[in-house]
């Protein structure tokens, strides 16, 4: 049994040609159908108009009861989980297996945020460059705001290395470029 049911703008303009008492007698049979699901004897107009109106009150009908039958799930489901959780299993095997894949033996050069970087990479880099240019590096990865994207500091110290080590060289000038030193003789 239904506690409510949606009355539209349609049923009221389909009344509005009836008399007060017609009205009043069709008003009633739609509730007592929406609500009750009973059929109500009815003069022919109004029984011409609810016959109109009938559809719309089954359709609305069908998804209310089965808006019950999920809901009536949903609580079935949720008693079912509760009673998991409210039941305590009397053989309980806890086995807490933490692998950080972190060797304790590897010695950590420098680590900031979540990144960091073993002796053993650092060394790599340096031997790659020099000490002050990989430290450098390292101080402005520290200090770069988008830092938390990287994964991994030895890698992204060598690439940051790769860049700055190109920027260098497009700046650094050619032996095919002009220079006073080698003017040949020629004063400028």
């Amino acid at each position: 049994m239904r506690d409510s049911f949606i009355f539209y703008r349609s049923f009221f303009e389909a009344t509005k040609t009836l008399t007060t008492e017609q009205a009043a007698d069709l008003y009633y049979a739609i509730c007592s159908y929406a609500l009750d699901r009973k059929e109500l004897e009815l003069e022919p107009v109004q029984k011409a108009l609810f016959s109109l109106i009938k559809p719309q009150l089954d359709a609305n009908h069908k998804r209310w009861e089965n808006g019950c039958k999920k809901k009536q799930k949903v609580s079935k489901v949720q008693a079912k989980q509760k009673q998991k959780v409210s039941k305590p299993k009397a053989n309980v095997n806890v086995n807490v297996n933490v692998n950080d894949n972190v060797n304790v033996n590897e010695k950590v050069y420098r680590k900031f945020s979540h990144l960091q970087i073993n002796l053993d990479d650092y060394d790599k880099l340096v031997n790659e460059y020099n000490k002050q240019k990989v430290d450098d590096i390292l101080d402005q990865i520290e200090n770069f705001k988008g830092n938390t994207k990287y994964k991994n500091l030895y890698l992204t110290a060598k690439n940051w290395l790769k860049r700055d080590n190109l920027n260098t060289k497009k700046n650094e000038k050619r032996a095919s470029d002009f220079d006073t030193k080698r003017a040949f003789g020629v004063s400028l």
